[in-house]
């Protein structure tokens, strides 16, 4: 029922483009653009009424000249950001904050990311681990517009990241060229993560 009333609500080409996914799939993309659509609002009234989202080739929404925006999901809750550019490209993610099935941490961390963590008992690893993968995947939202290619988990590193309370940022280390700001919140049950890079 609530996915009629998303269904509904999303502009006639995103209804057609919904169409062809799958139920959770579909529930989780209309989210994602009514999110980004009450974001863009924040920004500027009109901008709620705005056309069609798209996609760019590379999966990224597709919006108006001066303006840069993300789209999350994750179980059927949707996270966006949207704001003028003003230089600044921005990510953002959504993770469940509980430890992953299995280890990741050889594939999203680099030797020193996994030092800070090693002290951690296996279930405060494992969060931590989700924390740093959701931090990574906002980042990799901001950059991929300005480097449009595939940026690897360890090309990124996240220092000083006190992950121990509710909210935080990260100082973040990159050979990329570029200047990168995140930051994070735990709220009901999941990690919210946004980055900025230009």
């Amino acid at each position: 029922q609530l996915l009629g009333v998303a269904l509904g609500l999303l502009h006639p080409d995103e209804r057609a483009a919904a169409a062809g996914l799958g139920r959770d799939r579909r529930r989780d993309w209309s989210a994602g653009r009514l999110a980004l659509r009450a974001a863009l609002g924040r920004v500027d009234a009109a901008l709620a009424e705005h056309g069609p989202i798209s996609a760019d080739d590379r999966g990224a929404p597709r919006l108006p000249a001066g303006l840069t925006g993300s789209i999350s999901h994750k179980r059927g809750l949707a996270v966006a950001v949207a704001a003028l550019t003003e230089g600044w490209m921005l990510g953002v993610d959504v993770e469940l904050d509980a430890p992953p099935r299995i280890d990741v941490s050889r594939r999203i961390l680099t030797d020193a990311e996994r030092e800070v963590i090693a002290p951690l008992d296996d279930h405060a690893r494992g969060r931590a681990q989700v924390l740093r993968f959701a931090i990574k995947e906002a980042i990799y939202k901001a950059v991929d517009p300005r480097v449009r290619r595939y940026v690897g988990f360890q090309e990124v590193e996240l220092d000083r990241i006190d992950d121990g309370g509710a909210a935080g940022a990260a100082i973040v280390t990159s050979g990329l060229g570029l200047a990168i700001e995140a930051a994070w919140v735990r709220w009901a049950g999941v990690i919210i993560a946004a980055a900025r890079a230009r």
